[in-house]
């Protein structure tokens, strides 16, 4: 997707306050499979497994779970999501949600694709571990396209949504 002169030009290294350096931590539960667990389950959260729990928390979703619960399709579980992601502050969210993020920024301003990925974090530190870089790629990657802000290769597929990210803004 081409940007336009009122898109980013590029994704910046800090998002509202936080880095996206610090708080990423692999795990193994995407977005996708805990709300269909958490739709299973009738909405009792605490019958997630622990690793469904992580990504719960890191979404946040405790603040929008009759909304999802109540939600007719999919499509409408997702825009819920997203508008709570632009409606919340970035430093609040767990680190499922700030991968969508790392991901897109290694895409834009280096390469996308997994190679890519697994370079820029094992360089910059955010982890040592291929396993763990996997994990945080399948997690933000997977997030991503699930939420349609990314492509397969972890490029931004929806720049409007990361530019209100970015600024803050859910106009």
């Amino acid at each position: 997707m081409i940007k336009n002169s009122a898109q980013l030009s590029s994704l910046p290294r800090n998002l509202r306050g936080r880095s996206i350096h610090l708080n990423v931590i692999p795990t193994v539960c995407n977005l996708k499979n805990m709300l269909e667990k958490l739709i299973e389950l009738k909405g009792n959260d605490s019958l997630l497994k622990p690793w469904e729990k992580r990504s719960y928390k890191a979404y946040q979703i405790e603040k929008i779970k009759l909304a999802i619960m109540f939600a007719p399709t999919k499509e409408t579980r997702v825009q819920l999501i997203k508008q709570h992601i632009l409606n919340g502050d970035p430093n609040d969210f767990g680190p499922s949600c700030i991968d969508i993020y790392l991901v897109a920024y290694v895409a834009e301003n280096y390469k996308p694709g997994k190679q890519a990925f697994f370079n820029y974090v094992l360089k910059n530190g955010i982890t040592d571990k291929q396993n763990s870089a996997q994990a945080i790629w399948q997690v933000g990657k997977g997030d991503g396209t699930y939420l349609g802000v990314l492509n397969e290769d972890g490029s931004v597929k929806d720049w409007s949504f990361f530019g209100k990210w970015i600024r803050g803004s859910v106009e």
